[in-house]
């Protein structure tokens, strides 16, 4: 089963500042709820190699992805995208745009599109996938707001 999230929401920092967070993928062990550990194999120029491990209620997987970016510039928009077809996963695509609303306002755009290879995986995460992904805007927010007020202080 392909599972598709797509999510959106307005964060009050400039479009570098949340991407910065987003590409600092090793800190997500300290804000993504399912994901435990994070290893960058590689990285030149707007690409890296990244194996993440993850697990939800006591089930683990851990996949490899490819992630290529560009960094927001004044008024044009960033991304970065991450593919994966190993480990957990038959087929992962990943997709962030940081587009400028203001100097300190940016419209972030989220979406995810996934197939386990473990049709037993797929059924025990079936239901709870949604409620997953749905955290997943949300834990970029708040770590933006928790930086933006150590920023502050």
């Amino acid at each position: 089963m392909l599972h598709q999230c797509r999510e959106q929401g307005t964060f009050l920092c400039s479009p570098n500042e949340v991407f910065q967070i987003v590409i600092d993928v090793e800190r997500y062990p300290d804000f993504v709820p399912w994901c435990k550990a994070v290893y960058i194999k590689e990285k030149i120029d707007n690409q890296m190699v990244v194996d993440l491990l993850a697990a939800f209620h006591g089930i683990k997987g851990k996949y490899t992805s490819e992630v290529t970016f560009l960094s927001p510039s004044g008024t044009n928009e960033g991304w970065i995208k991450a593919v994966s077809s190993n480990g957990i996963f038959k087929h992962l695509y990943n997709e962030w745009q940081f587009i400028p609303i203001d100097e300190n306002k940016t419209m972030v755009k989220f979406y995810i599109e996934f197939k386990f290879k473990s049709n037993s995986f797929s059924t025990l995460l079936n239901s709870v996938y949604k409620y997953t992904q749905s955290k997943i805007i949300a834990a970029f927010k708040d770590r933006a707001e928790s930086l933006a007020k150590q920023k502050l202080s």
